[in-house]
């Protein structure tokens, strides 16, 4: 038997677009609350995130709107419970179905609010193309880079780290985080993500990938070169 475990994140789909939809959220429900425009409120947002501003666009809207710094904690509750629209593409869908009828084990181990990410795969229709999701912070603060929520992850596969492969584009959560366990690694190079380590940290980890693909699409055959076995597929 042999695994392949999933990043969520900037992996398996574009974290923008759940940030697009997080954001819209937002602004219906201040246009609602104050009677502000929508798509005023939308555009700050998303021109705040790509002006340098990430992580404090709703500080910045604040002062755009004229709004008091006592609503940023209900914004946050807004953009956290949202109900996110996302679509997973076609082709990655077809990626996970080909590998799990090859006879791969397939997982998911993603750092985040549970609550926030488990919402996140509903969304994307990922429940049933893979075996088993792990949910990072249910098994140590912080989640990845912790050893303890890559084994927690290969428990629920019942694969040891010698049989699976993590897959995921943060150098440092992902990739030094797998090989610390003893996991072949494949870092996923497109799309590009924004990550919090240093830019010495990430490129001396993603030196110690063994193996990057440029998108998802890719990743079957590399895992295959690491851990060849008869496909199960005629």
């Amino acid at each position: 038997m042999r695994g392949l475990l999933f990043d969520l994140d900037d992996t398996l789909y574009t974290r923008r677009d759940f940030l697009d939809s997080g954001f819209a959220a937002v602004a219906a429900y201040a246009a609602r609350t104050w009677r502000l425009d929508r798509d005023g409120v939308l555009h700050v947002l998303r021109e705040a995130h790509a002006g340098g501003w990430a992580g404090r666009e709703f500080q910045v809207l604040c002062g755009a709107q004229g709004l008091p710094l006592k609503v940023l904690p209900t914004l946050v509750e807004v953009f956290r419970s949202h109900a996110p629209v996302l679509r997973l593409h076609p082709e990655v869908a077809r990626v996970l179905l080909t590998l799990r009828r090859a006879g791969w084990r397939i997982g998911i181990l993603t750092n985040g609010h549970p609550a926030v990410q488990g919402r996140k795969v509903r969304a994307l229709g990922l429940a049933g193309l893979v075996d088993t999701v792990t949910y990072a912070e249910d098994h140590t603060p912080g989640g990845k880079p912790d050893p303890a929520a890559f084994l927690a992850a290969l428990r629920s596969l019942d694969l040891p780290p010698a049989r699976c492969v993590h897959v995921g584009d943060d150098p440092v959560r992902d990739i030094a985080g797998a090989r610390g366990i003893g996991m072949r690694t494949i870092r996923v190079a497109n799309p590009p993500a924004v990550h919090a380590s240093s830019p010495a940290a990430r490129c001396a980890a993603a030196e110690e990938a063994d193996a990057v693909a440029e998108t998802v699409l890719a990743v079957g055959a590399i895992a295959t070169s690491f851990l060849p076995e008869a496909s199960r597929v005629a």
